[in-house]
């Protein structure tokens, strides 16, 4: 329980330092996290970690380019690196913090409909982000797509987890 509840608490710390803090913030705090998580992973995490992150790397850019989000004083082809670190470190997430949503293909994909446009819209109020009318729209059901699809692979291709 006591993982779970770090877990927690360092990605909520993680996205802070890459919402206010940039790229620099991020990849001190991102690499913090994974120091941690490193001793609490099992191997077959990795997989979900990688395949999530650039998921969600993908979905973002397609936002950008799509023009739903922006990124003030950045013109680069792709979403900035703070947002692919918080990419990382969200599906660290997803195997110790989030398990009893994750599990759940339709109640992870519900939360992530509803949570994910209010973690944009608390960025964009910090500053980080731009959003389009459609922005937040584009991000729940993304999202929601996104997270309903992975817990799905997750539960038809994983052998049971056990959280430490």
């Amino acid at each position: 329980m006591l993982n779970k509840i770090v877990n927690a608490v360092a990605f909520q710390l993680c996205w802070f330092a890459c919402v206010l803090g940039g790229s620099l913030w991020a990849a001190g705090a991102v690499a913090l996290f994974l120091m941690w998580h490193s001793q609490v992973v099992k191997i077959h995490e990795w997989r979900f970690i990688i395949a999530g992150t650039v998921a969600g790397f993908s979905i973002d850019s397609l936002w950008y380019s799509l023009g739903f989000i922006q990124f003030p004083n950045y013109n680069l082809a792709v979403i900035p690196a703070w947002l692919m670190l918080l990419w990382l470190a969200f599906n660290c997430t997803l195997q110790h913090s989030l398990l009893t949503f994750f599990q759940r293909p339709w109640l992870i994909a519900l939360l992530s409909a509803i949570a994910a446009p209010f973690s944009y819209y608390a960025g964009s109020v910090m500053g980080a982000i731009e959003l389009s009318p459609f922005g937040l729209i584009a991000v729940g059901l993304g999202w929601g797509i996104l997270m309903g699809c992975l817990s799905w692979i997750f539960n038809k291709y994983t052998p049971a987890v056990t959280v430490k």
